[in-house]
């Protein structure tokens, strides 16, 4: 990756909104969830492994960064649901099965649309994310 695209990729993550940011980490985990399962299609199981690696350490920051203080009802229900995925993403692993995955990214695709929409909503009305990491 050349300097100026990841200087480029740098500033969006640091002048992005905190919704907007937790969309990042969302099509992050989605794009090494997608390349986890191509790796698996075409048996390349050193990169499968780095792939769902990748997915997995994203979701965990998603779950780390919770704020129970804020938020306790959400913030449960939402470290059920990333526990889950990242039960998913360690039994696709250990299994090398793609059909795995499914419920994983059902379930980040719609988390990630409402953030998106929160994001989206929020950009230019003062809304402001609670507990955002």
């Amino acid at each position: 990756m050349s300097y100026a695209v990841a200087q480029y990729r740098s500033s969006q993550v640091h002048t992005a909104s905190p919704a907007r940011v937790i969309v990042q980490f969302y099509d992050g985990a989605l794009k090494f969830i997608r390349l986890a399962v191509q790796a698996l299609e075409a048996k390349d199981f050193a990169a499968k492994g780095v792939h769902l690696s990748r997915a997995h350490a994203i979701v965990s920051e998603l779950r780390l960064n919770l704020d129970s203080e804020k938020a306790p009802e959400l913030t449960a229900q939402l470290d059920q649901l990333y526990l889950f995925v990242l039960s998913c993403i360690s039994a696709a692993n250990n299994q090398a099965d793609a059909k795995l995955l499914a419920p994983a990214t059902n379930i980040l695709m719609q988390l990630r649309s409402a953030w998106a929409q929160v994001a989206d909503e929020g950009a230019g009305s003062g809304v402001r994310v609670i507990g955002a990491p």
